[in-house]
């Protein structure tokens, strides 16, 4: 397990934006990238001691994503994934707790501080804020620290400990702004869906295009094909109405 310093994982996180065409002053579109990359993910209930998983195979690369935590968390998920699928050397297979920045696992923990650097980008975040909330002795508001989370779709418990390592917030200020989250993002009128589970189980990806591929050219029979499908939760046999207006 390599020792990378947290800078060089900010780097890393940056160049990744940069392969992309993504500006590091913007909030990144997790789903877009994913597909960008042809990474296929699936979206789905899991046990809630995890996150999600990642599993490399050649040039192969799959995410599972637990739909059962919050949007924020999902989003996290997905940066840490990216570390493990697309800069951790030598990987194959891992399943996943994010958010813990545990240094004894030295992975996981690169891959928490990558996602924290690609979601929140040091450049993004400093513009975002008002000049008078950034001078010596000045305190950063909880308007902006809401419209901070918004504006990047994390957690605000992500998003207070990447201030803390920009030096932005002192970590004996946490108490105050861990209190009230959805309450304090409904009264300023954000969506408060960030901080809501998200039950819609989708895929991202060329998955169900490569089963009835391998269908069509005979290479698995019907009953795999239909199982391979329910296997992401969708089931070939059903029906839908057409709608002959919808052009």
């Amino acid at each position: 397990m390599a020792q990378v310093p947290d800078r060089i994982l900010e780097v890393r996180a940056n160049k990744f934006r940069d392969r992309l065409g993504i500006s590091n002053a913007d909030p990144i579109d997790l789903y877009k990238v994913l597909a960008e990359l042809n990474v296929i993910t699936n979206f789905r209930q899991l046990s809630r001691e995890f996150s999600g998983m990642a599993m490399k195979a050649g040039e192969d690369r799959f995410i599972l994503v637990n739909i059962g935590q919050t949007k924020a968390r999902q989003h996290f998920t997905i940066g840490h994934e990216l570390y493990h699928l697309f800069e951790q050397p030598d990987f194959s297979f891992m399943v996943c707790q994010v958010g813990r920045f545990d240094k004894k696992d030295r992975e996981e923990y690169n891959a928490d501080v990558f996602s924290s650097y690609l979601l929140m980008p040091e450049a993004g975040i400093i513009n975002t804020i008002p000049e008078e909330e950034l001078g010596r002795g000045a305190t950063i508001s909880l308007p902006t620290i809401v419209k901070l989370e918004q504006h990047f779709g994390v957690s605000r418990s992500a998003l207070l400990i990447r201030l803390d390592k920009l030096g932005l917030i002192k970590h004996a200020d946490y108490t105050q702004y861990l209190t009230g989250v959805i309450q304090s993002a409904n009264e300023l009128g954000y969506s408060i869906a960030l901080y809501q589970k998200d039950n819609d189980h989708k895929l991202i990806g060329d998955y169900g295009m490569r089963c009835k591929k391998l269908f069509e050219e005979e290479k698995i029979s019907e009953s795999h094909y239909f199982n391979l499908m329910m296997d992401i939760g969708v089931n070939i046999d059903e029906k839908f109405p057409e709608n002959e207006f919808d052009w």
